[in-house]
């Protein structure tokens, strides 16, 4: 027995620990709730997936209260592959799907981060996301260009630790971020996203101050996670969605991934929602299944309710908006003959929290168009005095 404990302790003492699986805050899905509820108009030609999922975030973030939006990417992913969308009168979670799919990436919300990458990359981030012990908001930037030393630099001091000016973060390797604008994040969650680029774990409630180092060495409680390492694929947390009637869709989407998950109902107000208890990849099944089975804004206008839109267009002609509008409002658009040349006047818009008739009153305004909103029919035609 005693020549057991020796060998128990030799074996422990040669270990590596490595630290406790965290996880994103449990309400972060619902906090998440802007990406289905913005609908959009948009048309993307010839632009790259940077350049359009910045797109997307932007009009979800420019309606967002109180909330703010941002996007972090998979540093494995391209982001300068060219893309097409036209989607009229579609919410903000079409948009990122339709993008997103067909490269087999994912997306998943942490609080003011929208995860966009591959599936692995997602459930290995979330299974190691680290949050402040005390509830921390800040707003964090840098330009383009940045290393992820001084970016790193920046997240610590943001935070309100005390950074001495001979400290460096040397054992961070080398890399160089584009810009930055995070509002209202935990400092702790861009943190770990800057690890997790270069496979670094730390435990939960670990202080930011002490990723600060004087000779360049690893800080003692940071470890390199190893390809050959999965056991964050089997950790298990908890996490809220919403949900619209039983959360069938939900249920099944997770158990797909996981037959052992665990589901509760409650609410958030008068929100309903889903408690679910399972695996990263089985949280990430639930949160696709969210996206998917949302209301659609023709759902919402025919169900009497007054859909309302984020919408941001240049440059387009107005026969092309009008249509779309018509589309998502389930009507069809009729442009009388004297007024199709009118009809191609190029129009602009940056309009929040707007009904498709006001949106639709407004195109006609900069076109001098007139328009009869009916039941089924949306007419089009010159003003009477001419």
């Amino acid at each position: 027995m005693f020549f057991r404990l020796i060998l128990l302790g030799v074996i422990l003492a040669f270990t590596p620990i490595l630290p406790a699986f965290s996880q994103p805050p449990v309400d972060s899905p619902l906090r998440a709730e802007a990406f289905s509820s913005t609908v959009i108009t948009v048309a993307i030609d010839g632009q790259t997936m940077q350049e359009a999922i910045d797109q997307i975030v932007q009009q979800v973030d420019s309606g967002s209260r109180p909330q703010r939006w941002t996007w972090w990417r998979d540093g494995s992913i391209d982001p300068h592959q060219i893309v097409s969308l036209n989607l009229a009168g579609g919410s903000a979670a079409q948009a990122i799907t339709q993008l997103t799919k067909p490269q087999g990436w994912e997306a998943f919300p942490i609080p003011g981060i929208l995860l966009v990458g591959r599936p692995e990359w997602i459930d290995r981030t979330l299974a190691h996301c680290v949050s402040s012990p005390q509830a921390t908001s800040v707003d964090l930037t840098w330009p383009r260009g940045t290393t992820s030393r001084e970016a790193m630099r920046r997240v610590v001091e943001t935070s309100g630790a005390s950074v001495p000016i001979a400290a460096d973060f040397d054992w961070l390797p080398h890399d160089v971020w584009r810009e930055a604008n995070f509002q209202q994040v935990d400092p702790w969650h861009v943190a770990s996203l800057m690890l997790s680029e270069f496979r670094y774990v730390t435990p939960r409630a670990f202080p930011l101050e002490r990723l600060v180092t004087r000779d360049g060495e690893l800080p003692p409680q940071v470890e390199f996670l190893s390809p050959e390492d999965t056991r964050w694929k089997n950790v298990r947390f908890q996490m809220s969605y919403p949900v619209q009637g039983s959360g069938t869709a939900i249920r099944q989407a997770v158990q797909s991934f996981d037959r052992t998950a665990a589901f509760r109902s409650g609410r958030d107000g008068q929100q309903r929602l889903l408690r679910v208890n399972t695996t990263p990849a089985g949280h990430r099944a639930a949160w696709r299944a969210v996206w998917e089975n949302a209301e659609v804004p023709a759902q919402i206008a025919r169900a009497g309710r007054e859909a309302t839109y984020d919408l941001k267009l240049l440059n387009k002609p107005a026969e092309v908006v009008l249509q779309q509008f018509a589309g998502a409002a389930g009507k069809q658009l009729k442009i009388s003959e004297d007024a199709k040349l009118r009809s191609q006047t190029l129009v602009s818009l940056d309009a929040q929290k707007k009904t498709l008739r006001e949106l639709a009153e407004s195109i006609a305004q900069q076109a001098n168009l007139q328009l009869v909103w009916g039941d089924v029919l949306i007419e089009v035609s010159l003003p009477a005095e001419e």
